[in-house]
C-alpha cells in the first residue's frame, strides 16, 4: 500500500502544478540609471516569456545611452631645469604688445629677455618671428604752406540784446541795463512801442570824459535827456553802445 501512494506522489504534484498560473522570475533592476532600468526591464519580459510560453511581453523603448567620453587626466608640466635662479620677490614688468603680426612675436620675445635679464631663472623659450617687412618712404617735395596774414576765423560781432516792442510781446532788459533806441536808427524805439536795444545804465563821456569799461564799445549821447551835444550842450552824458551800433552821422562823446 505504502508502495502504491509512493507511486502516486509525482502525479498529484503534476496534477496540482498545472492547476497553479506560471510566475515570472523575479529581478531586481537598477534606478539611478533610466538606461540600465529600462534594458533590464526588457530583459525581465524575456526571461518570463521563455519561462512562462504564455505570456505575452511587452517591450519599453530605450533612450540611447550617451557615449563615454573619458575624461582627460591632468598632466604636470616639467619644470624646466637651469642652473640659473630665480632671484627673490622678482616681479616683472607687465607690458601690452601690438596686436600687429609679426611685431607682437618680436615685442614677445623682448619681454621674455627682459623679465629673463631682470629676474633670472629658467632661460625662456623665444618664438621664431619672420622677418619684418622693409618700409618704401618716397620724397615727396614739400611745398611751405604760407602763414595768413589775417585771422582765418572771423570774430563774432558783439551785440546787444533786444529789448521793447508792443505790451503784448515786450521784451524786458536784465538788471542794471536799461532799453533805449538803437543810434541812428529811423523809428522811435521803445517810446512809441517800437524795438531798442539793452546798455548798461552806466553814464559816459560828460565833463569826467568817462570811458566804456568794456572793449569795443563807444560812447554815445543818452537820447532819454534833454541834453544834446549836437544842440550846444557841453556837459552831455552817454551811454556805451558797440561800435557796430554807430553809424558815420553820430557823434562819440
Amino acid at each position: 500500500m505504502m508502495k502504491s501512494f509512493l507511486y502516486l506522489l509525482p502525479l498529484l504534484g503534476a496534477f496540482v502544478l498545472a492547476d497553479e498560473t506560471c510566475q515570472c522570475p523575479l529581478v531586481k533592476c537598477p534606478a539611478d540609471d533610466a538606461v540600465k532600468l529600462c534594458n533590464c526591464l526588457n530583459s525581465r519580459e524575456t526571461m518570463c516569456k521563455n519561462h512562462c510560453p504564455d505570456y505575452v511581453p511587452t517591450y519599453r523603448p530605450c533612450p540611447i545611452s550617451p557615449t563615454n567620453i573619458p575624461t582627460p587626466t591632468p598632466t604636470s608640466i616639467p619644470t624646466a631645469t637651469s642652473t640659473a635662479t630665480q632671484k627673490p620677490s622678482c616681479v616683472c614688468a607687465n607690458k601690452a604688445c601690438p596686436m600687429i603680426w609679426p611685431l607682437s612675436c618680436y615685442c614677445a620675445n623682448d619681454i621674455k629677455k627682459a623679465c629673463y635679464d631682470k629676474c633670472g631663472g629658467p632661460e625662456p623659450a623665444y618664438a621664431t618671428c619672420p622677418s619684418l617687412p622693409t618700409l618704401l618712404t618716397l620724397g615727396t617735395p614739400t611745398t611751405p604752406t604760407p602763414t595768413p596774414t589775417k585771422p582765418t576765423t572771423p570774430n563774432p560781432t558783439a551785440t546787444h540784446a533786444i529789448c521793447g516792442g508792443g505790451r503784448a510781446n515786450y521784451r524786458p532788459c536784465s538788471d542794471g541795463y536799461t532799453c533805449i533806441k538803437e543810434p541812428g536808427s529811423t523809428g522811435c524805439g521803445p517810446e512809441c512801442d517800437g524795438l531798442g536795444i539793452c546798455v548798461r545804465e552806466k553814464m559816459c563821456g560828460g565833463f569826467a570824459a568817462f570811458g566804456c569799461e568794456v572793449e569795443g564799445q563807444v560812447c554815445v549821447d543818452d537820447p532819454r535827456d534833454a541834453c544834446d551835444p549836437k544842440t550846444g550842450g557841453a556837459d552831455c552824458g552817454g551811454l556805451c553802445v558797440f561800435e557796430g551800433y554807430v553809424h558815420d552821422d553820430d557823434d562819440d562823446e
